[in-house]
């Protein structure tokens, strides 16, 4: 069994503190070097017993993909076919409105004024506003409030999750593409895959939207030689 990070610290900690406590206590007769190495057996101790996450990433992606089936089924049920937009934080969580009939200008969305009701309009736009799984992801990551896009992608979908082997971003104006190399999770849900993006690109969404704190919309994916890029348009940056 492949030992996590905080137990290889732990590891070392020990191995270091089990080499220096006797030789310094036997060869250079010091009490403080001897204490140092006492102290860092203590401390890898301490750190084999930390859980790496207090829950297995592989127990979070499997809730997450199971309740991408409702999804699908809502979205089935009302034939939405417009491209998600995912809208920052209310209460501390994501939500995203789809569009049933088409997709909307970016511009005219107003976060703050957009009922959460689960079939709503928004200035004319029929739509479903839904709860994406990749929000309670975001919330349960305890995601830090000062950091960029890339890192906050990274956390959440490769430490977090382990959704991806590795995240890199890329901002041009308002469109933002995510990398997404080695995905170990897709999606088998057409109707999900069409309007919210595969599992791990429909949480980059729910992650942008959160590091912007503005309208995100799905603009598409592709899959190129274990690569998934991900195309999202923000209504604003910074």
């Amino acid at each position: 069994m492949a030992l996590d990070r905080y137990q290889l610290l732990g590891a070392a900690f020990i191995a270091f503190g089990v080499l220096v406590a006797p030789y310094s206590y036997v060869v250079l007769l010091s009490v403080p070097l001897t204490s140092l190495g006492l102290a860092c057996v203590i401390l890898g101790a301490t750190l084999l017993m930390v859980p790496g996450s207090p829950m297995p990433a592989h127990q979070i992606r499997a809730l997450i993909e199971s309740s991408l089936v409702n999804i699908e089924a809502m979205l089935e049920e009302y034939d939405a076919e417009g491209k998600a937009v995912y809208l920052p934080p209310n209460d501390d969580h994501v939500h995203t409105f789809v569009p049933l009939m088409r997709d909307v200008d970016l511009g005219v969305f107003d976060a703050s004024r957009m009922p959460l009701r689960v079939v709503t309009e928004h200035r004319g736009v029929k739509g479903l506003m839904l709860y994406p799984p990749g929000a309670e992801a975001v919330r349960l990551s305890l995601l830090p409030e000062e950091v960029g896009a890339e890192d906050a992608l990274s956390h959440v979908l490769v430490d977090f999750l382990e959704a991806v082997a590795s995240v890199k971003a890329v901002e041009k104006g308002r469109e933002v593409v995510v990398e997404l190399a080695g995905p170990r999770a897709g999606t088998e849900y057409p109707r999900v895959n069409r309007c919210l993006g595969s599992y791990p690109v429909s949480v980059a969404g729910c992650v942008l939207a959160k590091v912007y704190g503005a309208p995100v919309r799905y603009a598409g994916e592709e899959t190129r030689e274990g690569r998934t890029l991900g195309f999202y348009e923000v209504k604003r940056l910074g």
